[in-house]
Parts: C-alpha cells; structure tokens; sequence
C-alpha cells in the first residue's frame, strides 16, 4: 500500500507520539480506509517527515508513533504571493502551481481590474492542501482571506522586501532582485492588470518594480513564472 502523507500542527506531536484528528483523520479513516499497523509520512510544517505507524483509531483521531523522522526540506526565505483574484476559477492554477514551487502563503486581494469579487478560502485551503501532498512537499502553504487592495499596501512593512511584477517596467529584471530579508512578498495583477494609480501607490509604498519580460504574461501564468523565478534565484529550487 502507498505510504499517504499527513499534515498535522506541532503541537499534535509529543514524546514520538502524533495525534492526528479533523480533516485529516477523516481522510485517513474515511476516504484511505487506514487501520491499525498502516505506515503514514506525518509533516508538521518544519520540513521534517515523519515515518509513522498507527497505533490506535477512536472515534475523533487517531494515534500514531513516530518510527524516524528526516530533516528533507530547508528553507532560507519565506515568500508571500499576493495575487490579484481572478474569474473562472484561474486562482485555483495559480495556488496550486504556488504551493508545488514552495510558496508559504498566498493572498487574494481586490484591486480596479478585478473581474471577480467571491472567493472560497476553504476551497482554496483544500487546493493547497492537496497540492502539497501530490508534490511530496514538508510544508503546508496558507491560503489568507481576501483582502482589499489597501489592505494589501498596509502589510507591505510586514516584509523585508515588496516585489512588484509589473507589465509597464522595462529595465530592471526579476532576475537581478536581491534581497536584504528573509521575508519576501510579490505581487501579481488581476487580467486586467494595474491602473497607473495603482501602480504608483505600489511602488510609492517601497514595493521594488521588475519586469518578468518581454511578452504580457495572463495573470495565473505570471504567478507561477514570477514565483518559480524569484525562488530559483533565491537558491529556493535547489535539491540541497
């Protein structure tokens, strides 16, 4: 049987003894049918699986005991996608190709050229979750609330450092960003992009301006080539 990956809070862990309960263990119990003696990889959101055997299954969660645990995954930046909200569900491409490159949070915002206003973050969170395990990753990406566009600007001193994706740049690449954080945030457009208002205000507020090339990329594609990029320069892609 394949060995299914679980995602837990640290807190769920003690003593080499994890507590798995909610939505997972109803994924386990309910849709995998697990039972006592099944093998689990349990990751608690600090790059480290956790090789596990169930031990015991209640009513509400499940007990499982830590066989070996393997430091896989490393990370020397944290990176926050905002992300303009986009119709038909394009949003849902872009979270999940978010969550494969190893995005930690990603945040629908509202802005002039947004065609969409509804947003499930529940759904979203579902999307990240699964993207997460198909890609065998450590980590479990946030999915935020949607916020306004003021909004967004007013979290910008959260962060060592703003990229702004930006059709209207011409000079200064992706590529040449350099940090001088840890705590990164870029922000990506809805399809319609942004007003030169809006734009201003973003650059006005510190966000540092770079352009992802020569061709208009569709919004969901310019997520996942800012994000991939960015996180490649930052040596974030790299297998060690």
């Amino acid at each position: 049987m394949e060995i299914r990956r679980f995602f837990v809070s640290q807190s769920d862990i003690s003593d080499g003894v994890v507590v798995l309960c909610g939505d997972e263990f109803a994924h386990m119990t309910r849709v995998l049918r697990y039972k006592v003696g099944y093998k689990a990889i349990i990751c608690a959101n600090d790059g480290v699986e956790r090789l596990c055997t169930v031990e015991s299954i209640g009513r509400d969660s499940a007990t499982l005991r830590v066989d070996k645990s393997e430091t896989v995954d490393r990370k020397n930046v944290e990176l926050t996608l905002y992300a303009g909200l986009l119709k038909n569900n394009k949003l849902d491409f872009a979270i999940q190709k978010a969550v494969e490159l190893g995005v930690d949070r990603i945040v629908p915002f509202l802005s002039a050229n947004c065609a969409e206003t509804k947003f499930c973050r529940d759904r979203s969170s579902k999307i990240a979750l699964e993207a997460a395990k198909q890609c065998g990753s450590a980590y479990l990406s946030e999915v935020g609330e949607l916020i306004s566009f003021d909004g967004m600007i007013d979290r910008f001193k959260d962060y060592d450092d703003v990229v702004f994706a930006y059709e209207g740049e011409r000079k200064n690449r992706i590529s040449d960003f350099r940090p001088t954080g840890k705590r990164i945030a870029i922000v990506i457009g809805p399809e319609g992009g942004f007003g030169a208002e809006e734009a201003e205000i973003i650059k006005s507020n510190g966000a540092k301006c770079v352009s992802l090339g020569r061709r208009i990329l569709r919004a969901e594609t310019a997520s996942v080539v800012a994000c991939a990029l960015l996180l490649n320069g930052l040596g974030e892609l790299d297998c060690e």
